[in-house]
């Protein structure tokens, strides 16, 4: 009976990866080319979180559910909306958003898009029946912007939050060793504090009012709306049940019903009251064929995304495969030039000076531009300092160039509440200097401090020798401390301020070429690799976990990080919530 059970059920994994295949060679054969009929709508569904890429997935007509946890990669969007521009086919873009779940500077990306879309002369409608801040942002670029008259306009400014977890450390008899440089290398605060100190609350303060800064200047132009009126309604709240001041205050175009919006897009397409408009979702339009760029040069795209770890670097996680791309794309003789697509709150020190030595290497023989996606921070902003030029969203939290340790006391807690003792045996005397089974020493402390101190100034002298800067400035605007992609740019950290199209315009401006196509890398795992892995991978991966606890997903990674401090650390404070 055990023989049985286990050969049937090897025998149903089989018929399910098989079924699977047949089901997808099916989907991709008969949807591989789509074409678009004349007066179409390109109708953007952005209510799904927005990460940098995912996997194409041959059944995301069928269900969501499969691989990409019904994510959209944003360079998937930003090429369509480029393409969409071009077609003569499309005739506008309709946004039907309501919670757009990304975070400013990927945001920022999409708009920046969508405004670059309206110098066509093709419209940008947008319509909700209730508008988030974050859709709103993207919403007030649209040509008519309109709400449902029972709607809800949600602004009220940004918030940045942490948790601290000095209480439950405490409780749990748990005593957090600390070794750091920088007055504003706080991410080690929640382990040690039960509130902000003066310096951190003064970074947040700074990067948070740069941040919705730049949001209030873009909505006032964008609407014609003064931004003190911004920051009034903002303070009060008055919009988010006030459905006719947002109208009175040119907020939003109208306050109209669904069926009313589709008789205006038919006004538009010059069509009657009975024929139907031609919408096509993004799904279907990334089917369509772009026009290429046929030309043996290339500018290789690489993307660096999530935690910079030692060794191999699984999904969303950076390490030595990182490297070797870089690697590759410096010995190959088509690629002319690199944009290093940074989006890292950074990570460990040795693996991000690993990095660091790829980009110096393959800059030495070719343009390496960097693209700063949300982050590219502390050991995200390491591997970017080398490069030739740096571009970056006003939103995008950059800087924290500081580094840290942090060793775990567990002595009291296994005595205390398990009644687990230790013994030991060494053969010299710092062997057992791992160890979370008792506190290390003041002599330990002082060679921790020397290695932290150490690496610090190795990272200064590297912003320093990339930057062109005087260490000792790049010290002062250091000390771990965090800013604004808008302040880094009048710090001398990052060059402008755009997207990745910016960056990708700017390597073929250094390289010399105007001809050339955009390669991708590392190549993305197609659906059946990643189906495969996880029938026998254990560990869910962070697209699903970030399905499954949408909300509380922020607070589920920053825990999750807390567990990837080994050795020394360059990395971003904390997981930001900013909303």
């Amino acid at each position: 009976m055990l023989l049985a059970t286990i050969v049937g059920t090897m025998l149903s994994l089989v018929l399910i990866v098989f079924f699977f295949m047949i089901v997808g060679i099916a989907a991709l054969s008969k949807d591989s080319v789509q074409t678009i009929a004349p007066k179409s709508v390109l109708k953007l569904e952005l209510n799904c979180p927005i990460e940098e890429r995912v996997p194409d997935n041959p059944f995301e007509k069928y269900s969501s559910a499969f691989s990409t946890g019904g994510a959209l990669g944003l360079n998937v969007l930003l090429d369509n909306i480029a393409k969409a521009k071009r077609d003569d086919n499309i005739v506008g873009i309709y946004l039907d958003i309501s919670t757009v779940s990304a975070p400013l500077a990927t945001l920022s990306e999409i708009r920046n898009a969508l405004e670059d879309f309206k110098e066509s002369g093709k419209f940008v409608y947008c319509y909700a029946e209730t508008l988030s801040q974050g859709s709103y942002y993207l919403a007030s670029v649209a040509t008519k912007a309109y709400l449902n008259p029972r709607g809800m306009l949600e602004l009220r400014g940004l918030s940045a939050q942490v948790l601290f977890y000095k209480g439950l450390l405490e409780k749990l008899d748990i005593d957090m060793q600390i070794v750091r440089h920088g007055t504003f290398k706080s991410a080690v605060e929640p382990f040690i504090l039960n509130k902000m100190s003066e310096a951190n609350r003064l970074q947040v303060e700074t990067f948070l009012g740069s941040m919705w800064g730049s949001v209030v200047a873009d909505i006032s132009q964008s609407r014609s709306i003064d931004a003190l009126l911004i920051n009034n309604v903002c303070d009060s709240l008055s919009l988010f049940s006030n459905q006719k001041l947002a109208l009175e205050l040119g907020f939003v175009d109208d306050l109209i019903y669904k069926d009313e919006f589709e008789t205006i897009i038919r006004t538009q397409l010059e069509l009657d009251s009975v024929e139907k408009i031609n919408y096509v979702s993004l799904k279907e339009y990334k089917k369509t064929p772009a026009a290429e760029r046929k030309s043996k040069d290339e500018i290789a795209v690489i993307y660096a995304v999530g935690s910079i770890v030692d060794g191999k670097a699984a999904t969303n996680q950076i390490g030595a495969s990182t490297a070797e791309e870089l690697a590759k794309a410096r010995k190959n003789k088509n690629v002319k030039a690199i944009v290093f697509r940074v989006n890292s709150g950074g990570g460990s020190a040795l693996a991000s000076d690993l990095i660091w030595r790829e980009v110096v290497l393959a800059q030495k023989e070719k343009p390496v531009v960097v693209s700063m996606g949300d982050y590219a921070a502390s050991g995200g902003y390491y591997i970017s300092c080398a490069a030739d030029y740096i571009v970056a969203q006003p939103a995008t939290l950059t800087g924290s160039i500081g580094v840290f340790g942090a060793f775990p006391n567990m002595q009291k807690m296994f005595e205390n509440k398990l009644g687990i003792t230790a013994d030991r045996v060494n053969t010299n005397a710092c062997a057992d200097v791992t160890s979370v089974v008792r506190p290390i020493s003041n002599y330990e402390y002082a060679q921790f401090q020397k290695m932290v101190d150490e690496t610090y100034a190795v990272f200064t002298q590297r912003v320093a020798d990339g930057r062109k800067l005087w260490l000792s400035f790049v010290d002062s605007i250091g000390q771990g401390r965090v800013w604004s992609g808008v302040d880094a740019l009048n710090l001398g950290l990052v060059d402008t301020l755009g997207g990745l199209d910016i960056a990708i315009l700017k390597a073929a401006q250094l390289a010399n070429i105007e001809k050339y196509s955009t390669v991708e890398y590392p190549k993305m795992k197609n659906f059946y690799q990643e189906f495969v892995e996880a029938l026998f991978d254990a560990k869910i991966s962070n697209r699903l976990q970030k399905s499954a606890l949408y909300e509380t997903y922020l607070y589920f990674q920053y825990m999750e990080s807390a567990l990837e401090l080994k050795g020394i650390q360059a990395r971003l404070p904390y997981v930001i919530a900013v909303d």
